[in-house]
């Protein structure tokens, strides 16, 4: 039985103060950039399915300066293993997600908070933006 991946995406901005070029008084939208890691709860499960010692190491992906994430090789959305049975079968499977390098206005690192999440069961597609986030 053959692992099953599912998608993470996301889109990134940051609202920021009216700069002096602007003809308005109106806050501007700015894109933010970054690294994402996501780490998955556990880091080892054999599978009861096909007998494999499976190794799930941490996924790292990055929020180019268009806001959008992505894989280290620019593609839209990064993918992960989803939660299925040939994964063990695992009670929860969760990725804590966590964020450095984020810049936005004017190239002031900022922080987002972390968040864990828990794995779906499907290849579907799952977006920062939206899904439920579980305490760290």
């Amino acid at each position: 039985m053959s692992l099953t991946y599912f998608t993470v995406t996301g889109s990134f901005k940051a609202v920021i103060s009216d700069g002096s070029d602007s003809a308005d008084h109106d806050p501007e939208v700015t894109n933010i950039s970054g690294l994402v890691l996501f780490s998955p709860s556990v880091s080892e499960v054999v599978s009861s399915a096909d007998g494999v010692l499976y190794r799930l190491q941490p996924i790292q992906g990055r929020i180019e300066e268009d806001g959008v994430l992505k894989t280290i090789d620019s593609t839209v959305g990064v993918g992960l293993v989803a939660n299925t049975a040939a994964l063990g079968p695992l009670e929860t499977l969760t990725y804590k997600v966590e964020f450095s390098h984020v810049v936005y206005d004017k190239g002031k690192e900022r922080r987002i908070e972390p968040f864990r999440f828990a794995a779906p069961t499907t290849a579907t597609t799952v977006d920062l933006a939206t899904v439920t986030r579980l305490p760290v």
